[in-house]
């Protein structure tokens, strides 16, 4: 199995306010063993609980939305991972801070665990 080497950069992240969930549309650079592709539009939503993003759509002409390009899981992930860090780093996303309840489950399960 031949194997490529992939690049992914985030070329720009800009905040969208007022959008419900969606935070941020994101234009990413990834190179295909060096063959450059610019994906536009990749959508940041986020709430309370998650932060997912996801490639371009388009509204077909069933009314339906179905996605623009279609990427192999690990590129999407890289996508993913490489976008949200953006996002991090442009403070348009936050760390979701823990909750003093959840640090008392997790300590209480590691405690259990333990014995």
């Amino acid at each position: 199995m031949d194997t490529a080497s992939v690049t992914v950069t985030t070329i720009s992240i800009i905040h969208v306010k007022n959008a419900g969930k969606l935070r941020a549309l994101a234009d990413v650079e990834v190179v295909f063993d060096g063959v450059e592709m610019i994906i536009q539009g990749v959508q940041v939503r986020a709430d309370g609980k998650s932060t997912e993003v996801s490639l371009p759509t388009y509204r077909a002409t069933d009314g339906s939305w179905r996605p623009a390009i279609i990427l192999p899981d690990e590129i999407k992930t890289a996508i993913s991972d490489t976008v949200i860090a953006a996002g991090l780093e442009a403070e348009i996303l936050r760390v979701k801070e823990e909750s003093l309840a959840d640090r008392c489950k997790d300590a209480k399960e590691s405690k259990a665990g333990q014995e």
